[in-house]
């Protein structure tokens, strides 16, 4: 059992906590939310995320995992330091490191004997450089007495504990193999494919991965415009693809575009490194261009029913996380497309079964947030669905006809692609 400390409560952090306490290891995490701390010292997760609470508290139970505010509590005596703070894109698509940075400064300040800090956030190439800068400097008085890894994480939102304790891949990157295979052994429990190579290697494999997986979603997507265009079906088409082994399912279903917290911003910081570098990555830009262009064609869809013009009328959105299943609406689809449509002079009325109280917050001004979804759809001249909530293939669609003024649905993730509506029109993504 190993004494670790966890910098950082977010998503990735916290879910690297509770993960590492089940597998055995004494946890401290640490964050400067207060109101996160004390949620999670009553075994409260600050988010949604499905069976992530049992093992949280499970963990507290056996005295394994614990919570504070203050840094030094959670270095003290701790041989592995995880940090996983926020690195959220910059204005000009680059990976903003401040957190990362002031993380550094604290633990500098805090650590008292040799330490292994283990980076989790997502991190490009001549970051953990900088990081090790902070540390020289704030510590010089100590000497060097810690060493630096990365440790890229490969978790879903909606099952991220079951992708910690049954990961596709363990990847550490160290400058010295020796510790490279320390910070593998914490994870000795876990059967699974392991990689240890160097610091540089195993950013880019993060990155790389993330940006592969847009690239699926653009590509895909691209096909379903040119199933529509030519009368064709890519949902059948997708499936044949995907019964390749060399090509799979996974990420093969068209949609309003690909969105959350990871891959938009890690494709542009990617495509970022590329350019600080020398390098003009025009397939990476062209991952980026399809999606975006995407989410506009999604809005164009929505003014088509609309004959042409929003000013006047009501948009009904289905949908507000990015994916089903989980309460995150940040960098969702679902804001471009409502901002755009909003600007447009559209009046918009939307409902998510789990992300309607986050996204009160982002939509003050473009769309107005109902508790449930018949009250969203009432009066609607159009709806939308942008979120594959298996809920809306349930509701009563008979009773919504009823209510809205015009029976025309723009289904941008393919819910109604096997199911009739009588009395709907109903446009489905991919299908001719």
């Amino acid at each position: 059992m190993a004494r670790i400390g966890v910098i950082g409560t977010g998503y990735v952090g916290l879910v690297s906590a509770v993960g590492m306490a089940t597998l055995g290891h004494e946890v401290v995490g640490m964050d400067k939310d207060e109101k996160k701390v004390e949620k999670l010292k009553r075994g409260e997760l600050p988010f949604y995320e499905k069976g992530l609470g049992d093992y949280l508290r499970e963990a507290m139970e056996r005295g394994l995992l614990r919570f504070t505010l203050d840094t030094e509590e959670a270095v003290d005596g701790a041989r592995y330091i995880f940090i996983a703070v926020n690195t959220p894109m910059d204005d000009d698509g680059s990976a903003d490191l401040s957190q990362l940075l002031s993380a550094s400064r604290s633990i500098a300040k805090a650590l008292k004997d040799f330490a292994i800090l283990i980076v989790r956030s997502t991190a490009p190439v001549g970051s953990l450089e900088a990081m090790a800068k902070v540390l020289e400097v704030e510590g010089k008085e100590r000497g060097r007495d810690y060493e630096i890894a990365y440790n890229p994480e490969f978790l879903r939102e909606g099952t991220g504990i079951y992708d910690f304790l049954n990961p596709s891949r363990i990847v550490v990157g160290a400058d010295s193999p020796e510790i490279a295979e320390e910070v593998m052994s914490l994870y000795e429990r876990i059967n699974a494919p392991k990689l240890t190579t160097t610091i540089k290697n195993a950013q880019i494999i993060k990155y790389a991965s993330n940006a592969f997986l847009a690239a699926r979603v653009s590509f895909i997507n691209e096909i379903a415009t040119l199933c529509e265009a030519l009368g064709a079906d890519v949902w059948d088409v997708a499936k044949g693809m995907g019964l390749d082994p060399r090509i799979g399912r996974q990420y093969l279903r068209p949609g309003p575009g690909y969105s959350g917290p990871c891959l938009p911003k890690d494709l542009m910081a990617l495509i970022r490194m590329s350019e600080e570098h020398g390098y003009f990555p025009s397939f990476l830009e062209a991952i980026h261009l399809k999606n975006e262009s995407q989410k506009r064609r999604i809005v164009w869809k929505v003014k088509e029913a609309l004959g042409g013009v929003f000013t006047g009328k009501t948009v009904a959105v289905l949908g507000l996380t990015f994916k089903p299943n989980t309460d995150d609406v940040r960098n969702s689809v679902s804001i471009p497309i409502i901002n755009r449509m909003a600007k447009q002079g559209a009046l918009v009325k939307a409902y998510d079964p789990m992300g309607g109280e986050n996204a009160k917050e982002i939509f003050k001004e473009s769309a107005q947030i109902f508790p449930d979804p018949y009250s969203a759809l009432e009066g609607a001249d159009a709806v939308l669905i942008l979120t594959a909530w298996d809920e809306f293939r349930g509701l009563d669609w008979d009773r919504v006809r009823k209510t809205v003024k015009n029976p025309f649905i723009v289904d941008a993730v393919g819910l109604f692609r096997d199911k009739g509506l009588e009395g709907w029109n109903v446009w489905v993504v991919g299908k001719g």
